[in-house]
């Protein structure tokens, strides 16, 4: 099959899991020998380019100086119009494979939906509105201040129309693959998606890059990990919360925090502060590469997964495979893989006196790591294999090209 991959960011551009997921569907089934063309973004700084059989040419929230006025959008779009069209042209595609790419405007996902001229496979990660929106068209419909202003306001979104939608349309989708029963009823029942075909098909973990632990393997006293963006609802800072707790109770705690990308950086700069405030019981490392955390994860016993509300996290999974016990909330998509005892210990969102005694309890039960550790990994293994997702995603688009 030819398949067209269109998302925002493409590693080492990532916002989060979802484009590291986006890289492995993309190389995993070239390697089965399928011709795969991905259309990205690219980054001001780096400027469009064609890098083997991804093409960073779509224009973003990166791309763009954040000082000019709306009306960039309008050239955005048209823009990605273009590119998109020219790479239809030449690749021919049986399948366009949709990710993320509302931050390439969302008149542009309402594009290619549109005008798309064969199947459109979405694969969604999260719990997105089922009508996409961006500032333009909030921009569109929001009057100036002043009646002049408006006046004038009005002409040139009026003639704007003529380039670029200034109202977000609902899309009537085929095919969409969640990554979890979670984000699938989040998507139909809160955001109101209208989709056909609904699927849902795991993200899956390459289980051999993380070696099978041994039980002496394990450190007594356990060494614990947060790895993740450093924003609110992630919420490393109850992790640092409860880390100072034990610390104050002279318990041996050892927490490295490897901080990815923040969203949030008023938020940041509060945990960095925290963590500094307890040199000698934490560790920051700054955006670790994806390369390096097979051996980053080797290096520790425990993995704490802290987030408000999360969909299907790379970091989680891969951590279970690594074989580390889960300290964890309830937030979502996980609650369909951990069991409270069995593969982990959960605690509730944002209470640093329950994480802190969950903490405790698996410094003073070192047997209960190791149980927990290779239960998760045992989990994996059996179920959120990365062979086992691109059986099931080759399967999917193989039926699409043929229903087509």
């Amino acid at each position: 099959m030819r398949l067209l991959f269109l998302i925002h960011g493409y590693p080492p551009d990532v916002v989060g899991g979802h484009e590291i997921r986006c890289q492995r569907t993309a190389e995993g089934l070239r390697q089965r020998g399928h011709d795969v063309l991905v259309l990205t973004t690219y980054r001001r700084e780096n400027g469009p380019r064609k890098e083997d059989f991804v093409w960073r040419l779509l224009r973003s929230k990166w791309s763009e100086d954040p000082k000019r006025s709306a009306f960039k959008w309008v050239f955005v779009y048209r823009h990605n119009v273009k590119v998109y069209r020219q790479v239809l042209k030449e690749f021919q595609p049986d399948v366009i494979c949709r990710w993320n790419l509302n931050w390439c405007t969302a008149a542009f996902v309402n594009y290619v939906h549109e005008t798309a001229p064969v199947p459109v496979v979405v694969f969604v990660g999260g719990g997105i509105p089922a009508i996409p929106d961006d500032l333009w068209f909030h921009f569109c419909r929001t009057p100036a201040k002043g009646t002049l202003q408006n006046l004038v306001k009005k002409a040139f979104v009026k003639l704007a129309s003529l380039w670029v939608p200034t109202e977000p349309k609902p899309i009537d989708y085929d095919t969409v693959t969640f990554n979890s029963k979670f984000v699938r009823d989040w998507c139909l029942q809160r955001e109101g998606w209208v989709v056909k075909r609904p699927v849902v098909i795991y993200g899956g973990v390459d289980v051999q890059s993380y070696a099978q632990r041994a039980p002496e393997s394990y450190h007594n006293p356990p060494r614990f990990l947060f790895a993740g963006r450093i924003d609110p609802e992630k919420d490393p800072l109850t992790c640092l919360n409860a880390v100072e707790r034990l610390a104050r109770k002279g318990l041996p705690i050892r927490l490295t925090l490897a901080a990815g990308t923040s969203l949030h950086p008023d938020y940041e700069r509060q945990v960095f502060q925290k963590a500094e405030s307890l040199n000698g019981f934490v560790k920051v490392r700054h955006k670790v590469p994806q390369s390096e955390m097979p051996e980053v994860l080797g290096q520790h016993d425990v993995f704490v997964f802290s987030s408000q509300i999360d969909w299907w996290p790379n970091a989680l999974l891969e951590a279970m495979a690594a074989g580390l016990a889960v300290i964890a909330t309830r937030c979502g998509g996980p609650d369909e893989i951990l069991v409270d005892g069995e593969n982990c210990l959960i605690f509730p969102f944002g209470v640093a006196d329950a994480l802190a005694e969950r903490m405790e309890r698996l410094i003073k039960e070192p047997d209960l790591v190791v149980k927990l550790g290779q239960n998760a990994r045992r989990l994996i293994e059996e179920r959120i294999t990365i062979e086992r997702y691109l059986d099931e995603t080759e399967e999917l688009l193989k039926s699409v090209v043929h229903k087509a």
